[in-house]
């Protein structure tokens, strides 16, 4: 069985401004907000309109993400290929790597959305291994 595709390209847009800027921002309705580290935010999906109260503000669209959404049950494969302990609390942002390759990780309570760099996306597919899928 080849690897599974389960890993698409993202469209998000990256904010870095000024920390108490980026915390002003609301997630779109059903979208996520993923601080990367204290001046820099990345938005899913891309909002229509970003207000942020920093004049310099760097506002652009980020498609250098790909992203799969793993259930809960999926956890503990994911776990045994982490040099990293999951975080207990959700939501949580956490960064490592995931079978040697450098993930972020949006943890929720019925799973998590693992973000890759969109040039080691299918080498994180091959790493992860064939999935069991419904036919």
């Amino acid at each position: 069985m080849s690897a599974p595709e389960r890993f698409e390209r993202i469209e998000a847009t990256r904010i870095v401004a000024d920390p108490g800027a980026l915390d002003e921002i609301e997630a779109p309705d059903g979208g996520h907000l993923l601080r990367l580290a204290p001046d820099d935010l990345l938005v899913l999906p891309p909002p229509d309109q970003v207000d942020v109260a920093d004049r310099y503000a760097i506002i652009e669209p980020e498609t250098g993400f790909s992203g799969a959404w793993f259930d809960s049950s999926e956890l503990p494969r994911l776990q045994a290929l982490s040099a990293w302990e999951f975080p207990l609390h959700r939501p949580a942002l956490a960064q490592g790597h995931l079978a040697g390759i450098p993930v972020k990780t949006l943890f929720y309570v019925g799973g998590v959305l693992v973000l890759v760099p969109a040039v080691l996306a299918y080498r994180l597919e091959e790493r992860l291994g064939p999935q069991d899928r419904p036919e």
